[in-house]
């Protein structure tokens, strides 16, 4: 078998997900077209959404490179389509694509009608960047400001984003693009502070880092785990089977094993078991369907080795 350094882009997550799957490459090379939100204002580049992201996804074993952008605070639609039908580096190749824009075309007042044929426009040059694959194509909803110092929990804003997110949405769906809905994730700001960046107006780099938890789920990689086939997913000693799993999974190694921990994406244990005997069954039965860690330990703790689980 495969190591994780040989193989790890081998994983997929076939979780039932309502909506399309974002198909990511063992090597990828990302493109984020946008505005503020998606630069990240006020925040560090490390810390905007899609750098977080590769982050991320390079702690899945994915070689990725650092992203690159074309946003800029304060942009429509218009903007942004001007711009990338003109300065889009043509020499370079990318297999992933993010869109996030329309909250500058609701803040200037534009005329509504506006956004759509743009928002078409765009997604039409993403398509062409990827080849024409609509997975490799993503789709964030717009978040909404209303639920910030600055928007001041206005209704006509939210009434607002979300007749444009109704857009957005449905054209995504038209078009089989994966459409990612962390609004939902924004109006948490005026409850949660620690959501909004210091100027009042922003998602912090906390805020951004839950967007990422809400992609996560929806990747795939382009070779599936047999579920019914032994994997070893780390430096040729563990092995999950199946994986993804149901309600237990079996593990095997050849090493000693004295307990295993399992972490969910935000880094949180929700599961501690002693091993007594290898192979060993772990009932998984409490845990939601996602992605998880699960780490092996020796003696101490001071030894341990890491898969990735999916539950299904």
């Amino acid at each position: 078998m495969k190591t994780l350094l040989q193989a790890s882009w081998l994983l997929i997550i076939t979780l039932p997900i309502i909506g399309q799957q974002i198909s990511i490459e063992k090597d990828l090379s990302m493109l984020a077209l946008g505005d503020s939100y998606t630069i990240g204002e006020s925040v560090d580049t490390s810390e905007r959404w899609p750098h977080q992201f590769v982050a991320e996804l390079r702690a899945l074993g994915v070689s990725a490179q650092s992203p690159d952008y074309i946003a800029t605070s304060g942009w429509t639609t218009r903007n942004l389509l001007g711009w990338i039908q003109t300065k889009l580096p043509r020499e370079k190749e990318y297999n992933l694509v993010s869109i996030l824009i329309g909250v500058n075309n609701q803040y200037q007042g534009m005329d509504i009608a506006s956004y759509e044929p743009d928002l078409r426009k765009i997604i039409d040059i993403a398509l062409e960047i990827v080849g024409q694959d609509s997975t490799r194509v993503m789709i964030l909803s717009i978040p909404d400001y209303a639920y910030t110092p600055f928007g001041g929990g206005i209704p006509n804003i939210s009434q607002e984003i979300d007749a444009y997110n109704t857009i957005k949405r449905r054209v995504a769906e038209e078009y089989g693009i994966p459409y990612i809905y962390i609004t939902d994730i924004s109006r948490e700001g005026l409850n949660n502070p620690s959501l909004v960046a210091a100027d009042g107006l922003h998602p912090s780099k906390e805020q951004y880092a839950r967007w990422v938890q809400a992609i996560i789920p929806r990747i795939s990689l382009t070779t599936t785990l047999a579920a019914n086939e032994a994997k070893e997913l780390f430096s040729g000693t563990i092995q999950l089977y199946p994986n993804p799993a149901g309600s237990q999974v079996k593990i095997n190694a050849d090493l000693s094993i004295d307990r295993i921990c399992v972490y969910n994406l935000l880094g949180q244990k929700v599961l501690e078991q002693n091993i007594k005997g290898l192979p060993a069954r772990i009932d998984l039965g409490h845990l939601e369907r996602g992605a998880y860690t699960l780490c092996a330990y020796q003696g101490d703790g001071s030894e341990k080795k890491c898969s990735i689980l999916l539950l299904n």
